[in-house]
């Protein structure tokens, strides 16, 4: 049912609507009755009240004015506040104030009395019995007022009973008994029209939403029927026409129902395997039985499988298919049927054999390749040092092709043959008195040539055994070893240096240290830190021999950080440009006329491997270039970096 405040809102709908109309019917009674009053003033009241003379009196202007505004504003009240309960108390007082007005100015005529009772009687069609009583009020009021003090206007006469008044006051009294309970049934009956009319357009709303309801109900299920046949239809013809084979078996493997792929894959059609089990006529030979055995424990315990196997066509043909097969419950969960879908793989088995294949040769090639490049490294780095050993080699050659021991031989000679007479040889004789003398300055000068070349000598073995650990060290790199030290930081860039002494000698290079800033000693791989800072020096001297400074310096400084030692080696060479940074340390890339485009690449590789990095810096050609080393602490600081790490 609708609720109470619906009833009262159409009830007040209704009742406005009501009152609008009879607002429209006063306006025209206000208007007719200022007409009216008038027509009273011009031609009846000057007889009333005067006598058989006629002329304009007082009365046409209290017509005119008194009854324009009684009419003007119950008007403008209704025009303005329609809906509002005053407004109709307006109108009932302006109504019979009318009343009061004609009678005034028919002169109290009997006849005219009647308008009051025809003003309350229109006014009960408003349905509202409190207006009544305020319009009784103001006539009784009046007919007592004027009754007393001014009977003539409201009886005719100069002097009336004072209590006539009442006579006239019962009457409308008894007129107002009958229209005040219409007034209340009519008001009663507008209220129950309502209510009912609430209920049955609640009933209608109801209807109509139980009939939307199941409407979208029936809507929505012949929707979801229309999406699964749609559904099912489309399943149907995938089932039917795709490429794969579409088997349903029973809940004992025997096939119930096969689609057309099924027959474009084995040969067979479909009324020729109805009934049997896809494994009587589908495995040969090749079969895995393994496979096998796993299809039947699947199946023995009610699971779904995907295996790959080998199946025989009709032809005798052999076929490799994948097998993706799951069971197919009813609401109890019972397995009913097995739905399976095979899809020939043969192509692709083929192919990824091949894959495998050419998988397994780019690892040999590979493998090839990289103890190509262990060997590559080896040569390298062997190599930078072997400079160094020619360099010593050839002093030390030099040394002997001008040695004091030449003309030692001669005086052995002398001696030898004067031996027999050698006191009186070396007294008397003027040769033999220069040998205790020469003697001594080739003493002198062998135990010179002794200390150079055994200086050199110990370089030379310092290089021989470099090398040596050069190869073990990539020997050891190979099982994944490193031999970690703790060795003076100082002693390490001397070794290096030494091993491109001769080099720096030759092209009148200086070398400016600073390793105040770095920790006396660091922890690390000897030989793998001198294969890279050789590398490093190395690159500097022919930067700079290519840039044919006059003023060539190379400078090597290290400096211990947080957590690592950075040793940079800067030179003023030709330096690098900008596009040839990214490219610096990758295998095979040089721009040196006789270059292979190695030793960066390795160097970079080992600082990696050592837990490190190598950095290049460079503002341009004809700036110079520095190499920066980074290396940890400690083996623990070791972790993956990238080779390399390029800076413009």
């Amino acid at each position: 049912m609708m609720p109470c405040s619906a009833r009262v809102a159409l009830f007040q709908k209704r009742y406005d609507q009501e009152c609008s109309r009879v607002h429209r019917f006063m306006t025209w009674i206000m208007i007719a009755q200022w007409v009216l009053g008038l027509a009273f003033a011009v031609f009846l009241s000057p007889y009333t009240w005067i006598g058989e003379q006629n002329e304009v009196h007082i009365h046409v202007w209290a017509a005119l004015l008194i009854g324009s505004s009684l009419s003007g504003f119950a008007i403008l009240s209704m025009r303005l506040y329609p809906k509002a309960s005053s407004t109709r108390h307006v109108v009932a007082v302006v109504q019979l104030l009318w009343s009061a007005l004609l009678i005034h100015l028919s002169g109290g005529r009997i006849e005219t009395h009647f308008h009051a009772f025809a003003s309350l009687a229109i006014l009960s069609i408003y349905r509202d019995w409190r207006i009544l009583i305020s319009a009784t009020t103001v006539v009784a009021l009046d007919h007592i007022v004027r009754g007393v003090y001014y009977p003539l206007s409201v009886f005719g006469v100069l002097k009336e009973s004072p209590f006539r008044w009442m006579e006239h006051a019962a009457w409308i009294l008894f007129e107002v008994a009958f229209l005040i309970p219409g007034s209340y049934r009519l008001r009663k009956e507008i209220w129950e029209l309502c209510a009912r009319q609430t209920e049955l357009e609640e009933a209608k709303r109801t209807v109509d939403q139980q009939v939307a309801e199941r409407t979208k109900e029936l809507s929505e299920a012949y929707n979801l029927l229309a999406e699964k046949t749609a559904e099912t239809d489309k399943l149907a013809l995938v089932a039917r026409f795709t490429d794969n084979a579409v088997i349903i078996t029973d809940a004992k493997a025997s096939i119930e129902w096969v689609n057309e792929g099924f027959t474009r894959i084995s040969g067979y059609q479909s009324d020729e395997v109805i009934g049997k089990r896809p494994s009587d006529f589908l495995h040969g030979s090749d079969t895995d039985p393994r496979v096998c055995a796993i299809m039947r424990e699947s199946l023995r315990n009610e699971q779904g499988f995907n295996i790959q196997n080998i199946n025989y066509r009709k032809s005798g043909e052999a076929y490799w298919v994948d097998i993706e097969v799951r069971p197919i419950r009813d609401p109890d969960g019972v397995v009913r049927r097995y739905i399976a879908i095979e899809t020939e793989a043969t192509e692709r088995v083929r192919q990824e054999k091949e894959t495998a294949r050419l998988h397994q040769e780019l690892l040999d090639v590979s493998r090839q390749a990289g103890m190509a490049e262990i060997a590559t490294g080896v040569l390298h780095n062997v190599g930078n040092i072997l400079n160094s050993v020619n360099v010593s080699a050839s002093l030390i050659r030099n040394q002997l092709s001008k040695s004091a021991l030449g003309n030692l031989e001669n005086v052995s000679a002398l001696i030898a043959e004067h031996e027999a007479t050698f006191s009186e040889f070396v007294s008397s004789d003027q040769r033999g008195k220069k040998i205790p003398a020469y003697l001594q300055l080739v003493t002198d000068a062998l135990g010179g040539e002794r200390k150079t070349i055994d200086c050199e000598l110990a370089d030379l073995l310092k290089n021989v055994d470099h090398m040596k650990e050069v190869v073990a060290a990539q020997q050891s790199m190979a099982c994944c070893s490193e031999l970690i030290q703790e060795l003076p930081i100082r002693s390490l860039i001397d070794d290096a240096l030494a091993a491109n002494k001769g080099s720096l000698l030759n092209h009148d290079i200086q070398i400016n240290l600073d390793l105040d800033g770095a920790n006396e000693l660091i922890r690390t791989d000897k030989h793998r830190f001198l294969q890279i800072v050789i590398n490093l020096i190395k690159n500097a001297k022919e930067a700079l021999v290519e840039h044919r400074a006059t003023d060539r310096r190379i400078t090597i400084r290290a400096v211990s950080e947080e957590n690592a030692t950075r040793i940079s080696v800067t030179d003023n060479g030709n330096g690098i440009a900008k596009a040839n940074l990214s490219q610096i340390f990758q295998h095979g890339y040089t721009t040196k006329v006789v270059g292979h485009g190695f030793g960066l690449h390795s160097s970079a590789n080992t600082a990696s491997a050592m837990g490190g990095s190598l950095t290049a810096f460079s503002d341009g050609l004809g700036t110079g270039a520095r190499f920066e080393l980074i290396l940890p602490f400690s083996k623990d600081a070791k972790q993956d970096r990238p080779n390399t790490e390029l800076v413009r």
